[in-house]
């Protein structure tokens, strides 16, 4: 007799409607047997190097090569090592697919893990977990059947595994003990991927025989994930019986002579189809009845009859669970539910209030971190970009035409005359209501021809639409802080005009980090900044749009003591990008001012305050603060809950509500460089990080829906479960009242005989 095993595998490669290669499993040839022989005796020395790995431990050898047993360097974990070093048999078109499959579903614990593949290198490995507890095949060869509460647990761990396998859309087609690996704590592993299939796919593949669906015996099957319930289900009469469904010796013998392989297939389909469906399972005592259905429902020998997927075998599995576990509150009698009714409910309406509470801080945790993070990522973001608002200034400052052109104007009598007037007026506050002297700077030449360089250069800089600009205005100061030449994005008036006007006293000029007073401050006693600097944000005196200006110093001689001029830009604060969430109105980044003082906690750059300026509303008066107390709570990095001041504004309906807000500082570049002088501390504190905080808010809302929909469903899941242990309760006092009447008392109730009254209660 040809033992079973012999005849149970099959295996099928390269089917299509035109060729038919059939190729049963692979068998060592006298030349690979000789092989194997000589690789066992010569296993003291691993076939080859793997990196990352130290091999510590032959484990065996077979047909094509030889495992290893090796540790991870980094991690200490010990893995197994299959080297194919005859290559002769082996099917690598079935060992691809399968190793291909594995990495699919490494992730999953209860499939055998490959951690590395090695087809390129010489011999070709891969690496694989190693599962030291032997396969399910060796475990019932050596205990037979095994008790029905193992067995259920094994059953379903199998079907756990195998319904994570097919949620990733791999269908495995050959499940069978032998297939299924032990780890050291007894859990099964899925292994042997070779014939598994996509769920797309709808190439045939043929299994075990005893373990493989009648339809699967086919050599035009396309692929199904019936063909693993029932494989799962032939698995759980072994662990229940000892044999397989349908095996007998006498069948063996029939397949093993039944010729070539459509033959023995179809042999095969007959006796599934035509014998009695298997019952040994349900002879045995301890199997209950709802298993021993779900075990005949998986071998049903017509898919239709069968569980469509492994899910509905796990919900089936479940039923039962609490099926069983309802039984013994049977038991119970009146007083018992009654109680077991009170206690259930304090003890779920505290747990949910519990739940909920842990649930409602813990999805708080999750969203104040995805906060931080994306806060930080914007505020890493406008880095970048700032850095590159300090390269393109350094750029534009030192352009030679541009260069050349200021040198002229410096140089020209009327522009210093008028320079010089201005610088005699004191204060900055005084030349701001000057008019002949600005007259004659901006009717000079080459204040003229300086104005037409940086309006042409400026143009650049803006977008053709003009509705997103990169540059509010460009502008030159001289070295006592008045306004040589200014071009604005926006066209202003000959009055409007800053040119002519001193700005000593603003932090673009001297470097510090707040204005100094207009009307006090004298002009000529502030230096002006030695490096490329960012001022503090600033409203627009025309549009009241916030603003930040980047300067630079310009020097025009070797003496690197002073500056000859600052050359600066303007940036509208609304122009800086920042997160572009996927969450849309749910998540929303802004841009709050930091400075100590009457502006802290100011809302600079907001979406809605966006949408309105493109819209062409007038924002002039509107300011949003956060209140001082919250922005310190803010600044600390706590969770609390935020308050939207926008929401009070215009359109700010849709960010009302309480949100979660995370908040981070944005840094200064290096504004260092070979050709800039290191600042004057006269005249500059020096900081590394901006007036600017990145605010991210996330609507709290949002976060906590999911506890809202689990009360509800836990609280409608309560009522029923309460209505029905009333239900319960109500039946059982009626038949313990009916038990404890004596007959005579019972006859004396002649509209409700008892036959009846039986008919009409369910019995268990």
């Amino acid at each position: 007799m040809i033992p079973w095993q012999s005849v149970d595998r099959v295996t099928r490669e390269g089917c299509d409607k035109e060729r038919v290669n059939i190729e049963p499993t692979e068998q060592q040839t006298a030349e690979g047997q000789s092989t194997s022989k000589q690789l066992s005796m010569q296993a003291t020395t691993p076939p080859a190097d793997v990196p990352g790995y130290r091999l510590t431990e032959f484990l065996g050898s077979g047909a094509f090569g030889q495992v290893w047993v090796g540790r991870d360097l980094n991690t200490g974990r010990e893995v197994a090592v299959k080297f194919y070093l005859h290559r002769g048999g082996v099917n690598w078109s079935l060992l691809s697919r399968e190793v291909k499959n594995l990495v699919q579903l490494s992730a999953d614990r209860y499939v055998v893990q490959v951690l590395e593949v090695g087809w390129d290198a010489e011999p070709p490995y891969y690496v694989m977990e190693l599962i030291s507890g032997g396969s399910l095949e060796e475990l019932l060869q050596t205990r037979g059947r095994l008790p029905v509460d193992e067995a259920v647990e094994m059953f379903r761990r199998i079907c756990i595994g195998l319904n994570r396998c097919h949620a990733k859309g791999v269908l495995h087609c050959d499940i069978k003990p032998a297939n299924i690996l032990l780890d050291a704590d007894n859990e099964p592993r899925l292994a042997d991927f070779g014939q598994s299939r996509l769920s797309d796919d709808q190439t045939p593949a043929l299994g075990t025989l005893f373990y493989m669906a009648p339809e699967q015996a086919h050599l035009s099957a396309a692929p199904d994930a019936s063909w693993d319930v029932y494989a799962v289900g032939a698995i759980m009469y072994r662990l229940l019986t000892g044999q397989p469904p349908y095996r007998a010796d006498d069948l063996v013998e029939q397949l093993d002579t039944a010729g070539s392989l459509e033959n023995r297939l179809e042999r095969y389909r007959e006796v599934i189809h035509h014998s009695p469906p298997p019952s040994r399972h349900l002879q045995r005592d301890d199997v209950d009845r709802m298993l021993g259905r779900i075990v005949s429902r998986c071998l049903a020998p017509h898919p239709e009859d069968r569980y469509a997927n492994v899910q509905q075998i796990l919900q089936d599995l479940n039923r039962r669970d609490v099926t069983r576990a309802k039984r013994p509150l049977m038991l119970l009698g009146i007083v018992g539910p009654l109680l077991v009714l009170l206690a259930t409910c304090i003890f779920a309406a505290r747990t949910i209030r519990q739940a909920s509470h842990r649930t409602v801080a813990a999805l708080r945790q999750e969203a104040f971190g995805s906060n931080e993070l994306a806060a930080a990522f914007a505020a890493r973001t406008l880095e970048s970009e700032i850095e590159r608002y300090y390269q393109l200034t350094r750029d534009e400052a030192s352009r030679p035409e541009f260069v050349q052109q200021l040198r002229e104007t410096l140089e020209s009598d009327q522009v210093r005359e008028s320079l010089a007037e201005i610088a005699d007026m004191k204060t900055p506050q005084a030349t701001h209501g000057n008019t002949r002297a600005r007259d004659q700077l901006m009717n000079s030449a080459a204040h003229i021809q300086l104005d037409q360089i940086l309006s042409e250069r400026l143009a650049l800089y803006s977008d053709a639409d003009r509705r997103r600009r990169r540059l509010a205005s460009m502008f030159v100061v001289d070295p006592r802080g008045t306004i040589i030449a200014i071009a604005y994005d926006d066209p202003v008036t000959r009055d409007e005009s800053s040119s002519g006007r001193n700005y000593c006293y603003r932090t673009y000029f001297h470097g510090g980090r707040v204005d100094l007073p207009k009307d006090s401050t004298e002009i000529g006693s502030i230096d002006p900044l030695m490096t490329t600097h960012m001022s503090a944000a600033f409203p627009s005196t025309a549009t009241r749009l916030w603003k930040v200006a980047i300067s630079t110093p310009i020097f025009l001689s070797d003496n690197r003591d002073r500056p000859d001029a600052l050359f600066v830009v303007t940036v509208n604060l609304g122009d800086f990008e920042l997160l572009q969430s996927k969450q849309g109105n749910n998540q929303v980044a802004v841009l709050v001012e930091a400075r100590p003082g009457p502006t802290q906690g100011t809302i600079l750059q907001h979406p809605l305050m966006e949408e309105r300026r493109t819209a062409g509303a007038n924002m002039k008066g509107e300011f949003y603060r956060i209140p001082a107390e919250l922005m310190e709570r803010l600044s600390a990095g706590r969770d609390v809950d935020y308050i939207d001041p926008v929401a009070a504004g215009e359109g700010g309906e849709r960010f009302a509500g309480h949100w979660i807000a995370a908040m981070q500082p944005v840094s200064l570049p290096n504004t260092g460089s070979p050709e800039e002088v290191p600042a004057n501390d006269a005249n500059r504190d020096q900081v590394d990080t901006t007036d600017l905080l990145v605010l991210v808010q996330y609507r709290l809302k949002k976060v906590i829906a999911p506890v809202a929909g689990m009360r509800s469903a836990l609280l409608w899941e309560g009522a029923a479960s309460v209505g029905s242990i009333l239900m319960v309760t109500l039946t059982l006092w009626f038949l313990v009242r009916r038990a404890s009447r004596s007959p005579s008392d019972r006859n004396e109730e002649p509209n409700q005989p008892s036959d009846e009254i039986a008919e009409t209660i369910p019995v268990s």
